[in-house]
């Protein structure tokens, strides 16, 4: 097995796709994500429309490691199917900053949700086609640690929610870039769904936290993020639990 077909892409997402609001203000966020490319993983050059070999992209990458990038396109497990080659624009060569996430691209109301099968830290499989006929939240977080998730975040979130107690509940989801640890499950407002930084890849999340709530029938009801979110989610469930 050569060295180019061992390979392991790291991929250096500098800014988080930019917002990180927490109680402390706007942050900054790091992530590194290691990810072993298989050599039957398609990889597709954006330039011609021909696919290339993993070595392929070795040798090119060889005399400028940041002069191009492969931007994953996630299936619905979250993981990558395949990845597209592009050149890496000027601002991203000299920062060795690559920017995946396209706002434009996120879930957006009236559509129905791409298809997701996510599992939870309670080993259970939610899956978008098994949970028609609910109502559901996917709720976007990067760690249940300060400055991400505290006792306020959860005080707000169960706020939220409580008017939908009367009724058949939702199934909400807590979609974590991590592991967590320490936390009771009973005392979540949601299922954690571990390590699935992927989805976040996935619906071109750019702000933490950030609610996409699904409607019964499958279609986005709301995409809701920025001030005052809790409030507006309150209002969306009041709506779509109808």
């Amino acid at each position: 097995m050569t060295f180019y077909k061992r390979a392991i892409l790291t991929t250096l997402i500098a800014t988080y796709g930019a917002v990180c609001q927490a109680q402390v203000g706007v942050q900054k966020r790091s992530i590194h994500v290691n990810r072993r490319i298989a050599d039957t993983t398609p990889i597709i050059n954006q330039s011609t429309g021909q696919r290339v070999t993993l070595e392929e992209y070795s040798q090119l990458s060889k005399a400028d490691p940041h002069a191009y990038h492969l931007v994953p396109d996630y299936n619905e497990f979250g993981q990558p199917g395949s990845y597209v080659l592009r050149t890496a624009t000027a601002e991203e060569h000299e920062t060795h900053q690559f920017r995946d996430r396209n706002p434009a691209k996120q879930p957006k109301a009236g559509q129905i949700i791409t298809p997701f099968s996510m599992t939870g830290l309670d080993g259970k499989i939610y899956r978008s086609a098994d949970l028609l006929g609910k109502v559901v939240i996917l709720s976007f977080w990067i760690s249940l640690d300060k400055p991400f998730w505290g006792d306020k975040e959860a005080t707000q979130f169960k706020d939220a929610l409580k008017p939908t107690q009367a009724q058949e509940a939702p199934v909400v989801l807590g979609i974590l870039n991590s592991e967590p640890s320490g936390v009771p499950l009973n005392s979540l407002p949601f299922m954690p769904i571990p390590n699935a930084y992927g989805f976040h890849g996935k619906y071109h999340i750019t702000s933490i936290p950030t609610f996409v709530v699904i409607d019964k029938t499958g279609k986005v009801a709301a995409n809701l993020q920025g001030p005052g979110v809790y409030d507006k989610l309150k209002e969306v469930l009041a709506t779509v639990t109808k």
